[in-house]
């Protein structure tokens, strides 16, 4: 798998490839065509990111973001074109204030759309996600499905702010957000299980991140051992 290191160039093309991509400006606009898939996996102490992806017709996307955060700002603006398919899989922790505004617009026809967020939030962290989905009317057969997930590890408040502008009749639009802490059965049943306390908060927030995304045991490992190294 090719690494990308984006250090000076705010718009890139990516045609039939699968990359590891670092992000190291504040602007960047990735245009795809074809198949792509895109691993990005980091430590930021402080991230301000507008991202913005363009789909070309008839191209597909799976892109897997992992980060740690102390503060964040993103803005990810995603942009279909007819017959796209984009899966975006956000996962992080929080130790700061997050917030990210996602942008989904839909301009033509026969498009799938997938955004998945998992956050966790420790010490200070706390997450603001708010999510907007745009649709052009008389487009058809589209269907855009957000999940966001924040799992509450300290006593920060969280928020998820769902805006939703169909004008259409002719596509679906789905939204599902929680804000919860761990349940205290699971936390019981490993703790039965001769598995201390910190140790199952841990297997439980690893699993809870690692769950949103769609990666191969290579990717697993290496964000298990970074995990690991927090």
């Amino acid at each position: 798998m090719n690494k990308i290191i984006v250090d000076k160039e705010n718009n890139i093309d990516i045609k039939d490839n699968a990359i590891i991509l670092d992000i190291l400006v504040n602007e960047l606009t990735i245009n795809i065509e074809g198949k792509v898939l895109i691993q990005e996996i980091n430590k930021k102490e402080n991230e301000n990111l507008k991202l913005t992806i363009n789909m070309k017709p008839n191209s597909s996307l799976v892109y897997n973001r992992f980060m740690i955060h102390n503060k964040m700002d993103d803005t990810i603006i995603l942009n279909q074109q007819n017959k796209s398919n984009l899966s975006f899989n956000y996962s992080f922790i929080s130790y700061d204030k997050c917030k990210i505004d996602f942008q989904s617009n839909l301009t033509s026809d026969d498009n799938e759309t997938k955004i998945k967020v998992a956050a966790v939030t420790l010490d200070k962290g706390s997450t603001i996600i708010s999510s907007t989905a745009n649709t052009l009317p008389k487009i058809k057969n589209n269907n855009l499905i957000e999940s966001i997930k924040v799992l509450v590890l300290n006593n920060e408040e969280s928020r998820c702010i769902p805006n939703l502008l169909v004008a259409s009749n002719e596509i679906e639009v789905n939204h599902a957000a929680t804000i919860s802490n761990i349940d205290k059965d699971y936390l019981f049943y490993l703790n039965s299980k001769g598995i201390s306390i910190n140790s199952a908060i841990d297997l439980i927030k690893t699993g809870y991140l690692l769950s949103n995304l769609e990666i191969n045991e290579k990717i697993n490992k290496q964000i298990r051992k970074f995990l690991g190294g927090e």
